[in-house]
């Protein structure tokens, strides 16, 4: 995965999270800005517990409730948000000192995706 598809998937999630509503977009339009700028920040933000910790981080956002929107729409979009953190998530886990609870999300967001099928 290259920076243009980081770029190309940080911008897919964060089209998702204002779909629903989430304050994560802001943050994670933030993060995109250093997709051409600073590839060491880039990557202290996609390693960090705003993005893969518990309560208030993107990955959290799985867990969020519709916030009024079609429920069809509103399973599509949370699965393919899963899909999109489980690429990034492998991405970084793929390169040195990725966030440690990376793998309990891929592992959860492959269950939810199973289960659904």
């Amino acid at each position: 995965m290259s920076t243009f598809d980081i770029r190309t998937t940080l911008e897919r999630l964060q089209q998702i999270l204002l779909s629903h509503h989430s304050s994560e977009a802001a943050w994670l339009a933030k993060v995109i800005t250093y997709c051409d700028v600073d590839e060491i920040k880039l990557f202290e933000k996609l390693n960090s517990k705003r993005m893969w910790g518990g309560a208030g981080s993107v990955a959290n956002e799985a867990l969020a409730d519709n916030c009024g929107i079609e429920d069809w729409q509103w399973r599509a979009e949370i699965q393919e948000f899963r899909e999109l953190m489980i690429a990034l998530g492998e991405y970084l886990m793929m390169r040195e000192n990725s966030y440690p609870d990376i793998s309990s999300w891929l592992l959860a967001f492959n269950n939810w995706n199973q289960s659904e099928v």
